[in-house]
């Protein structure tokens, strides 16, 4: 296992042995951001979680699940204060509603405008089939971005980087030529790990950190640079987030 291990947005909410899952991350000392998918989950079991040093809670609201639960923006705004960290948000255009896209945009654009209050918010923005729409929305926030597992064209790529935005990669990325493409573009400075789990391949049914390296190692055959150091760059990488 790498000295140093990280999971930028994993849903550790969605095993069924939570505290184990939690216990494991704090044994590991690998630092995580636990993401929700509706506020009411966050309020659930934040009184619980608040307290680990490793992993940290995060407020979601996933766009698939926010016009269907629409009414649950007040307990976001209600628990916005209690965390810095922020996720799983964003817009999900997969589907051909027109008027659940609409309502994606507004629930969206009404978190982004309450985290850009707090000044300090870190973001795993979701964007899948809608990176422009996404762009659009995050443009001027002054709080950290992170796209969480980034597809969309090289052009709202660029745009990202050039406002600073982090991107976090996982182990499903780097075994498709896609996900290769797209983590080849992006400087080593603004990348981040994450496993998504438990959707990607080997955790659906147990978390493990087993990903961690298989990252490692696709970065250190591409970039040319040891294990140590690209160890390195990631940690400090996330040090600059939590500045």
């Amino acid at each position: 296992m790498i000295s140093f291990s990280m999971d930028a947005h994993m849903h550790f909410d969605l095993y069924k042995d939570r505290k184990t899952v939690a216990d494991y991350i704090e044994c590991r000392r690998s630092y995580t951001i636990a993401v929700t998918n509706l506020p009411v989950l966050f309020e659930k079991y934040y009184p619980d979680y608040q307290q680990y040093k490793f992993m940290k809670l995060a407020l979601g609201f996933h766009p698939e699940l926010a016009c269907e639960y629409q009414d649950q923006l007040s307990i976001f705004f209600k628990n916005v204060d209690k965390t810095r960290y922020i996720g799983e948000i964003g817009l999900d255009f997969s589907t051909s509603d027109l008027n659940d896209r609409k309502g994606q945009v507004k629930i969206f654009t009404e978190i982004v405008q309450i985290c850009s209050e707090y000044k300090n918010k870190i973001l795993s923005v979701h964007s899948r089939k809608a990176h422009k729409e996404v762009m659009d929305v995050l443009k001027g926030f002054q709080g950290i971005v992170i796209l969480h597992w980034y597809t969309g064209a090289i052009g709202e790529l660029k745009i990202a980087l050039e406002r600073g935005y982090y991107f976090s990669i996982n182990q499903q990325m780097v075994r498709s030529s896609s996900g290769k493409k797209i983590i080849d573009i992006i400087p080593v400075d603004r990348i981040l790990i994450e496993s998504d789990a438990p959707f990607t391949y080997g955790l659906k049914d147990k978390y493990d950190l087993f990903f961690v390296n298989e990252i490692y190692a696709y970065l250190t055959e591409t970039r040319n640079i040891s294990l140590e150091d690209i160890s390195k760059i990631i940690k400090n990488n996330l040090k600059k987030i939590l500045l």
